[in-house]
């Protein structure tokens, strides 16, 4: 059954209930990854956040579409310039801004973020509809599990590369498909299309050149016409990539020697735990054990479909996929569990077959029928009731004040505008009217050093300072540095996390002469 693809019910009423249900699932999505969308703008905004938003609002103003920045392709940028233009035209429209001048990227970040929460509900959307190619219960519940991961949901909410690359995999996969039923050049075209603009928002995403090329390979004809269309697959992923990235030929130094950095860096031996290792934590701490356990299941499954099964093309792609993607980056020496995000809808689509795959199993079990419904029951909502808490509770508590908020507003009305204030960590960002120098740690100068460059304040936040906080006797090294940096000085505000205050503990202090 979970071989081929498959089209939904012809049943009318059956198919306006599913979509009806898959509208809903949609929707949820979409509630949680919006929910408290604003938290931390502009002060506390996402790691690496800036990195786009900054560059999108140069563009903006200056109409240099050259990012000189490759550690990413371009096409977020280009969305995002996109969505900042359309943000500038409505707003002046309202009042809101009568000069260019008046928009930095502050105020560039909220309908980013929406954007990029809207991109990661349509990946939604496209999960269940490469699912109920299988079934109808699989495109429901991927789509209901994907809706609710908490990773995904997180990462909706901010501004980066992720979530766009998730998306276009996604779109990749359901183009692939759709290029299986038809078979025609044209649906294989936009297949490739798909992967190429998923590589131009992140280079991992370029792995999803691996399906329009399986299908490619697969599809009927002697060696010459697979051969023909293999070409023709890579050099439209290459032309889709080079146009929303033109200036990695236009400015082909840059490229390339950016390109070259990130890569060896990733390249380099990894020492400790391995990269597979640590990729299943990710997952098992996203999934719950129940949709890990699904998901393994499914993908072994598929596997077996993929080499008995009668129409082996659909499984082969969700198999290889996500074994290339994972053990690619579980081979590179940076782990993030944000380069995860294009995995999990295969993660959810996996899962969802499995889940069905068991309910299907019920019927051949002589057990009374309510037994059977209360188990089926408990197949759905085990592995789903572990990510819906934790995708819940992470949008809910952005809702709540934290530390880096509490600090914000003390600065705002207490520290005069024109003052030189130090950073520690990037623990939040200050408006222009301060002159804010970000360090990795405050013991990376002297006091005498900060004090001649006019340093008037002191923000410590970083995780070695917090440890003097916590264990001074066990950070009693560190604790001796910070006193002798910041003994001249006198604290003058503190902020600490709560059960109802969540962040990092910060202290301010003020230079005395």
């Amino acid at each position: 059954m979970f071989a081929a693809a498959q089209e939904p019910s012809p049943d009318p009423q059956a198919r306006r209930f599913v979509l009806a249900l898959a509208t809903l699932i949609v929707c949820f999505a979409g509630f949680l990854r919006l929910w408290n969308i604003d938290a931390g703008i502009p002060h506390n905004v996402g790691t690496d956040e800036p990195q786009v938003m900054l560059r999108v609002a140069h563009m903006m103003k200056t109409g240099d579409f050259n990012p000189h920045f490759f550690d990413w392709p371009t096409l977020v940028f280009y969305m995002n310039l996109v969505v900042a233009c359309v943000t500038f035209l409505l707003g002046s429209m309202r009042g809101a801004w009568n000069d260019l001048a008046q928009v930095g990227a502050s105020e560039l970040y909220l309908t980013g973020r929406i954007f990029t929460a809207l991109l990661g509900t349509a990946t939604v959307g496209l999960t269940f509809a490469a699912g109920r190619r299988w079934s109808a219960g699989v495109g429901l519940f991927a789509a209901a599990l994907l809706a609710v991961i908490p990773n995904h949901v997180r990462e909706s909410h901010y501004v980066l590369t992720d979530i766009p690359t998730a998306f276009f995999a996604t779109l990749t996969l359901v183009l692939a498909l759709r290029a299986l039923e038809r078979k025609t050049a044209a649906s294989l075209v936009w297949a490739a299309v798909a992967a190429g603009l998923a590589g131009s928002c992140k280079y991992n995403g370029f792995i999803a050149i691996v399906m329009p090329l399986l299908v490619a390979a697969g599809g009927e004809g002697r060696a010459m016409v697979r051969l023909q269309r293999l070409l023709m697959v890579a050099g439209v992923a290459a032309a889709a990539f080079l146009v929303t990235t033109p200036f990695a030929v236009l400015d082909l130094p840059k490229f390339l020697s950016d390109y070259a950095r990130l890569a060896a860096g990733f390249a380099r031996e990894r020492g400790g735990e391995p990269g597979w290792s640590i990729y299943l934590k990710h997952l098992s701490s996203a999934l719950a054990w129940p949709a890990l356990l699904a998901s393994m299941a499914g993908l072994g499954l598929m596997i077996w479909r993929s080499i008995a099964g009668p129409n082996r093309m659909p499984p082969a792609l969700l198999v290889v996929f996500t074994c290339v993607y994972f053990t690619v980056m579980a081979r590179s020496y940076q782990i993030y569990g944000r380069y995860l995000l294009p995995l999990f809808p295969f993660v959810s689509l996996l899962g969802a077959i499995a889940i069905v795959a068991g309910i299907q199993s019920l019927r051949r079990v002589r057990v009374p029928l309510q037994v059977r419904r209360l188990a089926a029951v408990a197949l759905v909502v085990v592995p789903l009731s572990t990510p819906a808490v934790n995708g819940f509770g992470f949008s809910r508590q952005l809702g709540l004040t934290t530390t880096v908020d509490l600090a914000y507003q003390w600065i705002l009305a207490n520290v005069p505008a024109g003052s030189k204030i130090v950073v520690e960590s990037t623990a939040l960002r200050l408006p222009n009217q301060y002159h804010t120098v970000f360090v990795r740690s405050l013991l990376d100068q002297r006091f005498e050093d900060y004090e001649s460059q006019g340093v008037q304040y002191f923000l410590a936040a970083s995780g070695e300072f917090q440890s003097t906080l916590s264990d001074p006797q066990k950070a009693a090294g560190a604790s001796g540095a910070y006193r002798a940096v910041l003994g001249p000085s006198r604290q003058i505000a503190a902020f600490d996390a709560s059960s109802s205050t969540p962040g990092p503990s910060m202290r301010l202090f003020q230079l005395t002469k």
